[in-house]
């Protein structure tokens, strides 16, 4: 199957499927908008199997504007989600935005947004005896912190996780995956955790640790260390590998059952460990999320093809920005933690993880802007007749002489560290609407233009 899908997206000798089939690679990246595949080709191939959805990883937060498609920077989510092409994956191992850097000011977790109107949570975290408000000048670990509503105290995590359910889209905690295989995941991490104090690299624990949170919500990067059979977490002591895997679990775990979490407060580590992003990356497609409906069973063979909608961050919009994903040095940490997992466990096998960017839907205005769609038929005529690889001096220049023929709405979209909108404006419900010719697009062509939009709008 893996095999055959990349074929059928001309993906096949950038993923390297035969040093994957081979096993002489055990991961390898794709970047969808380096390559000359059409929006078109992969949403068929999308559609046309019924048990294949890729996750579109988003932020536990404020989606109700998300699903009614007026999100501004954010209604790349809403194509994708509500499109049928992806399914929200939610993260949560985000923090609370606040008056100092750290926090997650896209999604705004610690606050209820909806009509673009922002109402401010108050914030309770555990100060060693109990729950007491903190105020907004520190960042605070989502998963540790408690929202105040209506006079009683309520988990951050569920207050949003219920408001979400009612929202119409098919949302899912990457937790609850992590959690659901909660025995294979500690066994997984404490070889890798039992390999990395032997090879006495510090990065080695990074790649699987990545921070430290203490149970007051605050996070930050942590000393981790081999310790005699134990290890050494900001001073805190563990007494073995499995020790702290079992920890990093119970952490994950405090997304999917907050309340018995915050019920055993005082009995929990004064620090807690926090899985690491590589770490997180190689388990979306150890534990199939790109198949969040199929029943459990062996991994794709010979290797597993995982497709991910990924964002701004990961993903990126090339020639511009890459996102973090296909870097070297990413990319050496994360077979780092591969090469070991697919030698050792029959569960695990080679991985193509081939990236989606999401946001080449930033260039599909919303149905409340008609005027719009026909205006980018007209960039994407001229983008095709350009060619694959002049798609952002193309788009520069086109930008140049009908920039100010598109809505203030699609250009704020653009707009550099904008997140869900909150500043009051009523906007009205809306879909978003594929112009004319925006399928013909390759991934490649659509980066380049979204890239092109970046530079000039940003």
């Amino acid at each position: 199957m893996s095999t055959h899908l990349l074929d059928r997206l001309g993906l096949r000798e950038a993923a390297g499927a035969d040093a994957l089939a081979s096993g002489r690679k055990t991961f390898v990246p794709v970047h969808v908008g380096n390559h000359d595949v059409s929006i078109a080709t992969v949403l068929d191939e999308i559609a046309a199997d019924p048990t294949l959805l890729p996750p579109r990883t988003g932020h536990l937060g404020n989606w109700e504007d998300i699903a009614a498609g007026r999100s501004g920077p954010m209604d790349f989510n809403t194509a994708i989600c509500g499109g049928g092409h992806g399914y929200p994956l939610i993260y949560g191992f985000t923090r609370t935005e606040a008056d100092t850097e750290g926090g997650d000011e896209a999604y705004q977790p610690g606050s209820l947004i909806e009509g673009g109107k922002r109402h401010t949570l108050a914030l309770h975290s555990w100060d060693g005896t109990g729950f007491v408000r903190r105020d907004r000048s520190r960042a605070l670990f989502c998963p540790l912190v408690q929202a105040e509503v209506d006079g009683s105290l309520h988990p951050l995590v569920d207050l949003h996780w219920q408001r979400m359910q009612d929202l119409g889209y098919p949302f899912k905690q990457w937790a609850a995956a992590l959690t659901d295989n909660a025995a294979l995941v500690t066994d997984m991490l404490t070889l890798l955790l039992e390999q990395a104090a032997a090879q006495g690299r510090n990065q080695a624990f990074a790649e699987l640790i990545s921070q430290a949170v203490r149970l007051d919500g605050e996070v930050a990067r942590c000393d981790l260390r081999p310790d005699g059979t134990g290890y050494l977490l900001d001073g805190h002591r563990y007494p073995s590998a499995r020790a702290l895997a079992e920890t990093v679990l119970l952490t994950v775990r405090a997304l999917v059952e907050p309340a018995e979490f915050f019920a055993r407060m005082p009995e929990l580590p004064p620090v807690l460990p926090v899985m690491s992003l590589q770490l997180t990356n190689v388990l979306f497609a150890l534990l199939d999320m790109h198949h969040p409906d199929a029943p459990p069973g062996a991994p794709e063979a010979p290797f597993i093809t995982h497709l991910h909608w990924g964002a701004r961050a990961m993903a990126g919009c090339p020639p511009r920005r890459g996102g973090y994903l296909s870097r070297r040095s990413t990319v050496r940490s994360l077979r780092a933690l591969t090469d070991p997992l697919t030698e050792h466990f029959d569960e695990a096998a080679p991985m193509a993880f081939v990236l989606l960017p999401a946001q080449a839907f930033m260039l599909c205005p919303p149905s409340t802007s008609p005027d719009d769609a026909e205006v980018l038929a007209g960039l994407f005529a001229a983008v095709r007749a350009a060619g694959p690889a002049a798609a952002y001096e193309t788009t520069l220049g086109w930008l140049d002489g009908n920039g100010e023929r598109l809505s203030g709405y699609l250009r704020g979209r653009f707009r550099s560290g904008s997140g869900v909108p909150a500043d009051g404006a009523l906007r009205e419900p809306a879909v978003p609407v594929e112009p004319e010719g925006f399928r013909e697009l390759s991934f490649r062509q659509a980066c380049g233009a979204v890239a092109a939009f970046e530079e000039v709008l940003g």
